[in-house]
């Protein structure tokens, strides 16, 4: 009895572990799973269309209500995630940083992200900064989280700024 206890025990947990492990790595062609909290501001959007954009355009994004844990994916822009907001520098910047990104555009961002993001307390560096960061407001009001995806990338896929190196 024991043993057979102990032998579902290992079965369950090995049929969760492989579970997992297909929620994060999906089938080829298809993309990571990449999780966050479920409330939109302006670095969480920008990271949003990096990911698609230059680093995994078959990404797949999950989103759980605010503070609730992480269950699968890659993490990113919560307090726990290895992406995430620190003290020097935005969401977007560590995903840039990690990936070696170099394009124009997304480092441009990157300055504009960090802006937003870190530079909250001091005069902006960039004079298009509060334009940009009231845009993003005003387009993330409400919706789903799949319609606020789409909304991200559509908006830096279409933002050309004077200080950008590159357009859309």
């Amino acid at each position: 009895m024991v043993r057979s206890v102990h032998c579902w025990r290992t079965g369950l947990l090995s049929l969760c572990l492989l579970a997992c492990s297909a929620a994060a790595n999906p089938p080829s062609g298809e993309g990571q799973v990449y999780s966050t909290w479920d409330v939109f501001e302006p670095d969480k959007c920008a990271s949003i269309w990096l990911i698609k954009r230059h680093v995994d355009p078959g990404a797949v994004f999950r989103f759980y209500p605010r503070g609730e844990a992480i269950a699968e994916g890659i993490a990113f822009d919560t307090p726990d995630a290895r992406f995430r907001r620190y003290h020097d520098r935005s969401t977007f910047e560590t995903l840039l940083q990690h990936h070696n990104l170099d394009d124009p555009k997304a480092r441009d961002l990157g300055r504009l992200m960090h802006d937003i993001e870190v530079n909250v307390w001091e005069r902006k560096a960039l004079g298009e900064t509060r334009e940009v960061e009231a845009a993003l407001q005003r387009l993330l009001d409400d919706g789903t989280p799949e319609r606020m995806v789409a909304l991200c990338l559509d908006y830096f896929d279409r933002l050309s700024l004077p200080f950008l190196s590159d357009g859309p």
